[in-house]
């Protein structure tokens, strides 16, 4: 992705046991690759890294939330995997 962060990116957000977690990613890509898989995820987000806030929402400062966290919200803490469901379920807010 080229730019800068706030310029050109938006936050993928879901809520998984109350709490809101979300990666960054390129405007209307999560849309695109929900109806195109041949498009690389890679191209979609800005990178593998899952977020969450000090306050559990979608405001605060971003953390990056813990193994055990990632395994009791998402069922794994694989980045990829989770990415993978956040892109897919979650919807895009900006920045």
């Amino acid at each position: 992705m080229s730019g800068t962060t706030n310029e050109n990116s938006v936050k993928i957000c879901s809520k998984a046991n109350n709490q809101d977690f979300f990666v960054i990613a390129a405007p209307k890509m999560a849309e695109k690759w929900k109806n195109d898989k041949t498009v690389p995820l890679i191209d979609v987000v800005q990178s593998f890294d899952v977020f969450t806030t000090d306050s559990g929402g979608v405001s605060g400062e971003y953390i990056r939330p813990s193994r055990g966290i990632l395994q009791s919200a998402f069922g794994t803490y694989d980045n990829e995997e989770v990415v993978r469901k956040i892109v897919t379920e979650g919807t895009e807010q900006r920045l």
